[in-house]
């Protein structure tokens, strides 16, 4: 708990920071996703954040090398994070509203609830953490009803019926690699600076983005707008040096159960955001599956207060980072 006002005052920025940049870096992606490929955008926003960070640590004194394997299992989380999460994410973002791919996205801590549920040795959820599940399925049916409900309708679907069902399947996938990357985060016991740590995982993710991005020709198709590169330094900065400062900070001072607030605080801030910046509109039906969704993160989250210990190790943790 904190003891003076100014400890005081800078949780509460945390907490903002968090809330607020984690939030809108799903406008961001929007926008980067209209001028760049997909994986050009994991790619040039990885490459920005690993030389930041690196600079941090060097400016800091502090070494870089960590052991050959922890620096696998780093480079595994890292591109679980930031290139089968992230770019699909992106990719996911040009077919369906930004707020929509919060709010499948949202729906991480529940996935990981329910993998460390079924591990030898995983956290059991209890009764209220199921219904918490259930409350999430029944949120993703009426966030998707209005498209299943056209697609039948229409017998095999518009073209826009299935460009959001593909967007749809490509959020649930992006979910449960950050869902994996984050269960085996905390399973790998990882006992480096955390700066450190997130250099080698953003690192190797912005090299197998890079790798993708050449191969698939990203950078022939590639238009260098002022808005995409702002989008891009956007994401680098705000979404993941500012934001990933904020939330490490919040874990070392305040139990996790209260930091994962930000898990049902981020898709509110992205589904406004996108009505006032991209003017997108949720139908009744995924006005209810929103409502639904985040009351299920609660649920989940809440449920495990007694049993979740505050980590002295913060990348045991769950550092969601969009």
């Amino acid at each position: 708990m904190p003891h003076s006002a100014r400890e005081q005052n800078r949780i509460v920025l945390a907490f903002a920071c968090v809330y607020f940049f984690w939030g809108s870096t799903y406008g961001a992606i929007h926008i980067a996703g209209l001028h760049l490929a997909p994986p050009l955008v994991g790619a040039t926003r990885s490459i920005i954040s690993t030389a930041l960070i690196c600079t941090i640590c060097l400016a800091r004194g502090v070494s870089l090398r960590v052991p050959a394997g922890t620096a696998w299992r780093l480079a595994l989380v890292g591109c679980l994070f930031m290139t089968f999460n992230n770019v699909l994410l992106v990719w996911a973002i040009t077919k369906v509203a930004s707020g929509f791919a919060a709010l499948v996205i949202a729906m991480i801590p529940i996935l990981v609830a329910l993998i460390e549920s079924a591990l030898p040795g995983g956290e059991r959820l209890n009764l209220r953490g199921w219904l918490g599940t259930l409350l999430g399925a029944l949120g993703m049916v009426a966030l998707l009803w209005p498209t299943l409900h056209a697609a039948t309708a229409a017998g095999a679907g518009g073209a826009q019926d299935r460009r959001s069902l593909f967007g749809f399947a490509l959020l649930v996938v992006a979910a449960l690699a950050f869902a994996t990357g984050s269960v085996l985060s905390r399973r790998f016991h990882f006992r480096i600076d955390p700066f450190v740590a997130t250099a080698w995982q953003i690192g190797a993710a912005g090299t197998l983005n890079l790798t993708i991005a050449t191969v698939t020709g990203s950078f022939r198709t590639a238009h260098w707008t002022r808005s995409g590169l702002l989008a891009i330094a956007y994401l680098s900065v705000f979404g993941s040096i500012v934001g990933l400062t904020a939330y490490t900070y919040l874990l070392q001072r305040v139990p996790v159960t209260k930091v994962s607030t930000y898990a049902f605080v981020n898709p509110i801030v992205a589904v406004l955001i996108g009505a006032a910046l991209f003017h997108e509109r949720l139908a009744p039906a995924e006005l209810a599956g929103t409502v639904l969704i985040i009351a299920a993160v609660a649920t989940v989250i809440l449920s495990r207060t007694s049993a979740t210990p505050v980590s002295s190790d913060p990348l045991q943790e769950i550092p969601i980072e969009e």
